[in-house]
């Protein structure tokens, strides 16, 4: 029952800490970059 909860409890601190960094990474900049297609890869140089 112990390993339970702890899921229970590991599981809801994961989502709520995703959460907020969802809504804080905006006010920071941290937002992701788009996605990189693939003509932009094969136009991209290579050293």
């Amino acid at each position: 029952m112990q390993l339970f909860v702890r899921a229970v409890v590991t599981g809801f601190a994961l989502s709520l800490g995703a959460a907020l960094f969802k809504k804080v990474s905006k006010q920071l900049g941290l937002e992701d970059a788009p996605p990189r297609t693939v003509e932009s890869d094969a136009a991209a140089p290579t050293s």
